[in-house]
């Protein structure tokens, strides 16, 4: 391989989201309130048999970050950071330490001339290392490259994760500034449940306070798309919109089928004709294999 800034070269915009199922319009659900994402969906590739490759957020993410399984580097018990008083037994906390010929694939990315940015969440069970990102942080954008650049930029929706459904702990960590009480819109007598959830109030005021969770994290799509057009990239950008594994309900984080199942659109010529829907299983790092 040569390092090379090319022009010629696509750019990748990386969207995560966090805990979510296929709720989403273009998925068939008529409750969703994703236009935005519908219309990246329209424009690429569906994926309808995406699985995580664990049901819990950073053995997954160690997953994405390095193309391999997280039994295989040692990331699959969740989280080894983790601290609690009431279990000292436990030898937590300790960072993974993946083998030495395991990289992340920003690494070869950035050799061959790639401008990497992560805004911002990692939470990969290791240290991001120093070679991973040129930029790693809440201001982390692709509009920082070296004109003509090719770049590789991630950015975190985090509010769709599963604590935001009774309480805004997350709001509040992402944005001090934040309202703290956003009056729900979907209506709970509307939502559908899926068989292994008790039919309450509860459950119902839940699942569509997660409806308009998305609904936000469609937005933020949109702008990051709306920058695309704007900085006259649109055209030569791969958009790949993931979540790290399925939503925070019941067996939507354990290994059967109810569950996770999760989201990815890739909108690429080369990774599939506008429209298609890919059917076979996705193991995430296989579009940047193809890429590289």
């Amino acid at each position: 391989m040569t390092t090379t800034t090319s022009t010629n070269r696509p750019n990748i915009l990386w969207i995560s989201l966090e805990d979510t199922s296929p709720r989403f319009g273009c998925y068939g659900d008529p409750l969703a309130r994703t236009p935005n994402i519908d219309k990246l969906a329209a424009a690429g590739t569906l994926y309808s048999n995406g699985f995580a490759t664990a049901g819990v957020c950073s053995p997954s993410r160690s997953s994405i970050i390095t193309g391999m399984y997280p039994t295989a580097i040692g990331a699959h018990h969740m989280r080894t950071e983790h601290v609690n008083k009431f279990t000292p037994e436990l030898p937590t906390p300790y960072a993974v330490v993946p083998p030495a010929h395991v990289k992340t694939f920003t690494e070869y990315m950035r050799a061959e001339g790639y401008f990497c940015t992560n805004n911002w969440k990692t939470d990969y069970q290791f240290p991001s290392p120093l070679t991973a990102w040129d930029e790693n942080g809440r201001e982390a954008h692709w509009r920082h490259r070296e004109p003509g650049q090719p770049f590789f930029a991630v950015f975190n929706h985090m509010l769709t994760h599963e604590s935001s459904m009774w309480g805004n702990m997350i709001r509040k960590y992402t944005d001090p500034e934040a309202v703290e009480d956003i009056p729900r819109v979907t209506d709970p007598e509307l939502v559908k449940l899926p068989p292994y959830l008790p039919d309450t109030l509860k459950t119902r005021e839940s699942v569509a306070k997660y409806y308009d969770l998305i609904a936000e994290a469609d937005e933020f799509v949109g702008k990051l798309l709306q920058q695309l057009e704007e900085d006259g990239l649109a055209e030569n950008t791969i958009v790949f919109l993931w979540s790290d594994h399925g939503e925070g309900f019941g067996p939507d984080r354990t290994f059967i089928d109810g569950n996770n199942r999760t989201v990815s659109y890739a909108r690429a010529a080369f990774l599939g004709r506008a429209g298609e829907i890919e059917r076979l299983h996705l193991c995430y790092p296989r579009p940047l294999r193809r890429i590289l």
